[in-house]
Order: structure tokens, then C-alpha cells, then sequence
């Protein structure tokens, strides 16, 4: 094994150790209890989260085990460097967590039925997750499962941006037959990862927002996604797995859709863009969210840790009377961000003392 694979092991064998450690729980129960308690509104005893500065958990996300353990496979790419994934897109890599697509296989729908997507629901993709699975469980840990297809994203990623766009108008029926494809794809992975036993909840990741509102028109996405995305979320609670849905953007609009099709949670960076009391008074009850102190506002090198101290508890406070609902965490990429240790623990520090800490209800 080469050094730098050999640092990264070592690294996976550390944030493990991490993540699987108790954090605290009252007498009898168990981090996942607590997820659960949160998700269906059952006053649970505290709010769930994940922390990374100090590292604590109560869910064991295998989006980052994964990571991990390819970065054992992987080559390392100084940025700048040019590659091809396994869909057919060409990347070039960044000094970010994420790289640039600049190259994308179908720039045309023409020929869709001919492209061959990735075999991302593979046995042996869920297979070596196995033994992490089963020691998450054993460690009373909320098992995240990873979503391998995040249809409108890897949309993007095939046809670039603009023709993503525009293919609904354009190119309608082959535009569905890719979706429909995809979504196949996406049931054949969650029924993969239900199959393994022990996985709470499929996450996915899809951006459907701008600053502003939803990234296309609500009617467009109720007709082309949102019954994709009710296969799937069906698909998840045949295995008795939640649904989470990560999305950036001022999504207000599209979470009716979401409740209507049974999303479990939604993961927001950018809870302001919606305001946590109209989360709370409009959502409360229906849908669960999982936020993060918004990113945008949290990386003004202006916002000092008693802004951050008021933002966790104006977080918090709205939740109070819902019996759940909300979950908290912090920003997973912070270095992509300029998000200093400062920052996170200043937050973690509010959020412990406003509904996280000492298995204490919502202060």
C-alpha cells in the first residue's frame, strides 16, 4: 500500500471510530430511537445531530464511508487534471470537494436508448458496506444510505446544464425515456441497500432551487420528477427505510410535493431562504427537516460567535411546539467555504445548550 493510501485508511479508521462512538442518549434508548422519535414527531428527548467540530453523531452516513474507502481506489489528481467517470462525463479536478464537469456524453437525446449508464446498483457496491452497516446497528447509530444516481443532478452532468433545461421542450419524449431509465436505476440501488437489512433512510442529493424559488416551473417538475421521485420514495418505504432529500435553494414551494409523496426529511444548508418559523408553522407536523446554520450567512467573515449563538437558538425555538421535527448538523465541506473550527464549534457550543445537550427537550 502506498503512503498516501495508506494516510487515507488510516483516516477511514479514525473517522470510524469516531462516528460509531456514543454520544448521549437517556437510559435504555439509542441514537437511532432518537432520529426515528425526531422523524415522526414523537417528542423525542433531544434533537438529533452531527457534529464535526467536536466530532459527534447520532447517524452513521455511509455517503462519507464511501468516499473514504475509494479514495483508497481512486489515483490521486493534482487540480487541473482531466478525467472520465463512469457515466461517460468528463471532469477536471478541483481543489474543492467536487470537480467540474466539462464534457458530457449526451449532448443530444438521439441516441439515449443506446448510452449505457453506470451499473451503480451492482451487488458488490452494497456488499462491502455490509460489516460498516453492522456495526453502525451495533452502535445503535441511524443508518444514512447514499443515493449512487441523484437523477436531476447526474442529468446535468450527461447533458450539461442548458440542455437539461431545455430537453423537456425540445426533446420530451426521449427526455422521459432517460428519466424513466434512471429511475429504474435509482429503485434497483435503494432496493440493493433495503436488501442489506439495517439501513434507516436512502438520501439523495438534488438541487431544485435558486436563491430566489424553484429551479424550474412547479408545474414542469410535477409533471417530469415528482412521479420519479415518488417511485423512489416508495421504493425506500418498502425496505422501511425513510426518504431524505437534500436540496440547496428556496424550495417553499416544491416541499407541499414532497409531503404529498412522502419525504421523510428534507436537508436544507439554506434554511433562511425560507425563514425557520415559516419551516416550523407551515411544515411542522408533516415533514421533517435536518438544517444546517445557512451556509451563505454563516460564511460572512462579519458574523461573529454570538451571531452564530442567536442563529441556533432562532433555529431551534420555532420547533419547540411541533413534538420533532427538526434535526441539525454541520456543513459537511467547510473547508469548501471558508468555514473555520471557530465557527463550528461556537455552533456546536448554542446548539448543545439550546436543545441538543444533556438528552434536554427544546429550551
Amino acid at each position: 500500500m502506498s503512503t498516501a493510501s495508506a494516510a487515507i485508511s488510516e483516516a477511514c479508521r479514525v473517522w470510524l471510530a469516531a462516528v460509531l462512538a456514543p454520544v448521549e442518549v437517556p437510559p435504555g434508548s439509542t441514537s437511532r430511537e432518537i432520529v426515528r422519535g425526531a422523524i415522526g414527531f414523537e417528542q423525542p428527548p433531544r434533537v438529533p445531530y452531527c457534529f464535526k467540530v467536536p466530532l459527534g453523531t447520532d447517524f452513521f452516513e455511509l455517503a462519507t464511508l464511501q468516499r473514504l474507502l475509494d479514495r483508497v481506489s481512486e489515483p490521486l489528481r493534482a487540480p487541473g487534471t482531466e478525467y472520465v467517470d463512469e457515466w461517460g462525463v468528463t471532469y477536471r479536478k478541483t481543489r474543492f470537494s467536487w470537480d467540474d464537469a466539462i464534457g458530457h456524453p449526451l449532448p443530444d437525446l438521439a441516441g439515449v436508448d443506446s448510452h449505457r449508464l453506470a451499473d451503480v446498483a451492482a451487488p458488490q457496491r452494497t456488499r462491502r458496506l455490509e460489516p460498516f452497516v453492522r456495526r453502525a446497528q451495533q452502535a445503535g447509530k441511524y443508518v444514512v444510505g447514499a443515493d449512487p444516481v441523484l437523477l436531476h443532478e447526474r442529468l446535468c452532468a450527461l447533458m450539461g446544464f442548458e440542455r437539461a433545461m431545455t430537453a423537456p421542450y425540445r426533446q420530451r419524449d426521449a427526455f422521459e425515456s432517460l428519466l424513466d431509465r434512471m429511475t429504474d436505476l435509482t429503485v434497483a440501488a435503494i432496493e440493493r441497500l433495503g436488501g442489506l437489512g439495517g439501513v434507516d433512510a436512502f438520501m439523495t442529493w438534488q438541487d431544485h432551487g435558486l436563491q430566489s424559488g424553484p429551479l424550474m416551473n412547479p408545474a414542469l417538475f410535477r409533471q417530469l420528477y415528482k412521479p420519479r421521485y415518488a417511485r423512489a420514495v416508495a421504493a425506500a418505504h418498502r425496505f422501511g427505510m425513510d426518504y431524505i432529500w437534500h436540496s440547496c435553494g428556496q424550495i417553499a414551494g416544491l416541499i407541499p410535493d414532497m409531503i404529498d409523496i412522502g419525504v421523510d426529511v428534507v436537508q436544507l444548508d439554506q434554511p433562511r431562504l425560507i425563514g425557520h418559523r415559516q419551516l416550523a408553522e407551515r411544515f411542522g407536523g408533516n415533514i421533517c427537516f435536518w438544517n444546517t446554520v445557512d451556509i451563505q450567512w454563516a460564511a460572512d467573515p462579519a458574523v461573529t460567535a454570538a451571531d452564530v449563538a442567536a442563529e441556533v437558538a432562532a433555529m431551534l425555538e420555532p420547533f419547540s411546539a411541533c413534538g420533532g421535527g427538526l434535526m441539525v448538523r454541520h456543513y459537511g465541506d467547510p473547508d469548501d467555504i471558508g468555514l473555520s473550527q471557530e465557527f463550528h464549534r461556537a455552533s456546536y457550543d448554542a446548539f448543545m445548550k439550546h436543545g441538543c445537550g444533556r438528552s434536554a427537550r427544546l429550551q
